[in-house]
């Protein structure tokens, strides 16, 4: 009986290899490309969208420094402005926390990670407005410079 189920449960896995495997061979280089164009073209629209009435509210509430409010309004993530205001006031958010913290001069792994994440958030915004953008650079510097901080203390 187990030998049944063993034999069973080859054929099933040797199948299901098969059938994906057919999957990935059968996609022609046309569908391949259309997919990387359409992938292209939706990177080039959001790097040049305009700005709404939205944007400039989050904007004027990023200058303000109510980073939190920010959040709270964009945590949805519906459009793309409210995905990059989130992460814009997480960034700010989180580096408000680190400059709180105090990290052990041992461990500055957890430096680097709270660093790099503020980092992440920056890397994932496709359009910062002018107003803000020095602000927004300048965090991103700052941070990037704690990473490489951390990376040079802990290669030592």
């Amino acid at each position: 009986m187990k030998k049944v189920l063993s034999l069973i449960l080859i054929l099933l896995l040797a199948l299901t290899a098969c059938g994906t495997a057919e999957k990935e061979e059968t996609a022609s280089p046309e569908e391949k490309k259309t997919e990387e164009d359409t992938n292209a073209a939706k990177e080039n629209t959001t790097t040049t969208r305009e700005l709404t009435a939205e944007d400039e509210k989050f904007s004027k509430l990023i200058v303000e420094k109510k980073y939190d409010e920010v959040v709270k309004e964009t945590i949805s993530l519906k459009t793309e402005s409210q995905k990059d205001f989130y992460y814009i006031g997480s960034a700010f958010i989180k580096t408000n926390e680190n400059q709180t913290k105090t990290y052990d001069p041992a461990d500055l792994t957890a430096m680097k990670t709270d660093y790099q994440v503020i980092v992440n958030y920056i890397n994932r915004v496709k359009l910062v407005p002018d107003e803000i953008k020095a602000e927004v650079d300048g965090l991103k510097t700052a941070a990037e410079a704690k990473v490489a901080e951390a990376d040079k203390q802990l290669t030592k």
